[in-house]
């Protein structure tokens, strides 16, 4: 999980630079997001990885689609912040979010248990 949360770092660090003209919870979600995005892509070569992977997915992921819904709408007129907002998919969680709360309860449980 330190991991994790040093990957979130970085990434955060990386965006708030590279986007220093855009609002603080749009240039938050970029980071965010990109975390989520890495995560996505990632292989679980052990169960061990795969939890880490799970997890991280879980922390980073939960929520975004909703996030960038409300983003996009509220700076529908901001050309600069729509473009980087239009360079994430718009749907990558479970149109049932029951679907997602109970993955990640299990995740959460299964680490628990771990130690």
């Amino acid at each position: 999980m330190l991991v994790v949360c040093f990957f979130v770092l970085l990434t955060a660090i990386g965006a708030a630079v590279a986007a220093e003209s855009l609002p603080k919870e749009v240039s938050s979600f970029i980071a965010q997001r990109e975390a989520c995005d890495h995560w996505r892509g990632e292989y679980g070569y052990d169960e061990e990885r795969q939890a880490d992977i799970d997890a991280a997915v879980c922390e980073t992921c939960t929520g975004t689609d909703e996030r960038l819904a409300k983003l996009k709408k509220k700076y529908r007129g901001k050309k600069e912040i729509l473009s980087k907002l239009n360079e994430f998919e718009s749907d990558i969680e479970p149109e049932d979010t029951s679907q997602t709360v109970a993955f990640c309860k299990r995740v959460s449980s299964q680490r628990d248990n771990k130690r």
